[in-house]
């Protein structure tokens, strides 16, 4: 049952990672064309500069696969050569997946929360979706911790996944009510219109 839960959120990251390198927009994945003389340029010849944006999209997900391959190698390697779970080896590379997986998580929360902090605005974030989100962590790990035989770096990652929802989602929840009380949007920070609102700035 562990395996097939695992497995399950495993395979919905990779679908929802892999649709948003689908659906990336296309004016977004390169940079705004800017000429560099007064002269007219075609713009079938120009091919501008990949933004950061999109640049920073691939490097996630060459470093995704590469780390796949990497940890499948590894894994398959040991359980030829020196068996399952009953050597120290095998299980002293499941432990450092564990913490490393929990780094990563930390890796996708932290910059996340750093941004909602100074920027004070819920943005793009879905409070409902962390409501469901965040006690289903706390059900999952529970659900490893429970299972016998299950050692602590199988559930560490989703213990640190659930503290940094938290943490953003009582933030979320902050700001949300505090911008409601200052006539503030949401989405970017910015007044929300009234009647006395000028339709022309």
């Amino acid at each position: 049952m562990g395996i097939v839960q695992i497995g399950i959120q495993w395979s919905m990251f990779c679908l929802v990672f892999l649709l948003y390198l689908i659906y990336f927009p296309e004016n977004k994945k390169r940079e705004p064309h800017a000429p560099t003389s007064l002269h007219l340029e075609f713009p079938n010849k120009i091919q501008p500069p990949i933004s950061a944006e999109w640049k920073m999209s691939l490097l996630v997900a060459t470093l995704c696969i590469g780390h796949l391959a990497i940890s499948f190698f590894i894994s398959v390697l040991l359980l030829i050569i020196v068996g399952g779970p009953e050597h120290w080896l095998t299980n002293y590379w499941a432990g450092f997946l564990g913490v490393l997986s929990m780094l990563f998580a930390s890796f996708q929360y932290i910059p996340q929360i750093w941004k909602t902090w100074n920027s004070k605005v819920v943005g793009a974030l879905s409070i409902p979706m962390m409501m469901l989100q965040t006690p289903g962590t706390v059900l999952f790990m529970y659900a490893l911790i429970v299972r016998p035989g299950t050692n602590w770096t199988a559930w560490i990652p989703y213990l640190a996944t659930c503290i940094l929802q938290g943490v953003l989602l009582t933030m979320c929840i902050a700001w949300h009510f505090r911008n409601k009380r200052l006539n503030i949007s949401d989405l970017d920070g910015a007044p929300e219109p009234t009647e006395a609102t000028r339709l022309l700035q």
